[in-house]
């Protein structure tokens, strides 16, 4: 039964999720992912911040989990561990987004005595081909695949309650604006690679786990079923799933044509998450990578102070009726030709409000870890 809703400020609570930014640093350079098109500076998270952070978001009830997850890689934060035991402390679920790089470091031999709520490892490229779209530096495939799978077969056995999942990267639908600037993008651009991929590394996951073969057998009968059209989200094992997402352009921002501002649209930022960025900044959703979205600094406001404001308030009467009040969102959900201006906000709100259940699949595979 979902919780029930209560206004905080001008938004309605609790929201699934706040994201909380520990550090924008990451030491990866994926091509598809913004970093290089970032304008604000690197920093890390003040621990005495990120502390009061988490103890107001958990006495005002704003969300139900925390994640640490917009840019960067949390586990580089170099007072990360603190900040878990004081969320811990708090009583605040929380979730973890990582590249995954660290999970053969001393990081994550620590990280193995924290029961997450959920802890989502973002390979999105499965394969060794694909890898090199990662730019990890000295970090094999292999190095990388054996990490996270001896991280993965002990951390679940200890934690078999926690929520883990394996995020996909899918290009069915190529992005001509992204690999105008940095090249060809190809993961998973197929039903046959995306059914590969899933067999390949759910037998990964089933030999950590000891899985049964009966189990194993239906999982890849399942498998088989998939298509690669559709946004998954499969339960491979209890509490295991794997999820598949399709490129994006991070709100144009490989883009360098002119853009027609949306007249119109819907969006989730504000209605199921925000996000807190590292230096304080809160803007209105994970998208917003470099901060374009500020409403106010939490570093000398209340949470409650800042979405308050009647800025958010004007924001959120926009949302409400589908207008765009923020200029960065009019971008964000713009369009580089009048035709898609016209169609793309109309697209917008049914995608999200009316067509989410037939694109978002949620499939169980194998019910049982025996």
């Amino acid at each position: 039964m979902a919780p029930e809703k209560r206004r905080f400020g001008h938004i309605d609570i609790p929201l699934q999720r706040v994201h909380l930014e520990l550090t924008n640093i990451c030491d990866f350079n994926c091509v598809f992912c913004p970093k290089e098109m970032m304008t604000r500076p690197y920093g890390q998270m003040p621990e005495a911040l990120a502390k009061r952070l988490i103890t107001e978001i958990r006495q005002e009830g704003i969300c139900e989990k925390i994640t640490f997850h917009v840019m960067g890689e949390p586990l580089l934060h170099r007072d990360f561990f603190g900040i878990l035991d004081h969320a811990r402390q708090e009583g605040m679920q929380v979730g973890l987004t990582t590249n995954g790089g660290r999970l053969g470091a001393e990081s994550a031999r620590r990280l193995l005595d924290y029961p997450l709520y959920q802890l989502d490892i973002s390979l999105q490229t499965p394969d060794e081909r694909s890898f090199a779209l990662r730019k990890a530096g000295r970090l094999t495939f292999q190095e990388y695949l054996d990490g996270i799978f001896s991280f993965f077969g002990e951390y679940h056995r200890r934690h078999p309650e926690t929520v883990f999942k394996f995020r996909f990267l899918n290009t069915r639908i190529p992005q001509k604006s992204m690999e105008a600037k940095v090249g060809p993008i190809r993961v998973i651009s197929s039903t046959q690679e995306l059914q590969e991929t899933f067999r390949f590394w759910a037998n990964r996951v089933y030999d950590s786990i000891s899985l049964p073969d009966a189990a194993r057998k239906e999982a890849m009968r399942g498998i088989a079923k998939l298509s690669a059209l559709k946004w998954h989200v499969v339960e491979v094992a209890p509490n295991v799933f794997f999820e598949t997402y399709l490129l994006k352009d991070w709100g144009h921002a490989f883009g360098s044509g002119p853009k027609y501002k949306a007249w119109g649209g819907y969006c989730f930022g504000l209605r199921d998450h925000f996000a807190i960025l590292w230096n304080g900044d809160v803007t209105l959703c994970c998208i917003d990578f470099d901060g374009k979205t500020v409403v106010g600094n939490a570093q000398d406001r209340t949470l409650r102070d800042i979405l308050s404001s009647d800025t958010v308030g004007a924001i959120m009467d926009g949302f409400r009726s589908c207008r765009l009040v923020h200029p960065y969102c009019k971008h964000c959900l713009g369009s580089s030709s009048l035709v898609s201006w016209a169609l793309k906000p109309l697209a917008s709100v049914a995608g999200l409000k009316l067509l989410k259940p037939f694109f978002y699949r949620k499939t169980r595979l194998a019910r049982s870890s025996g």
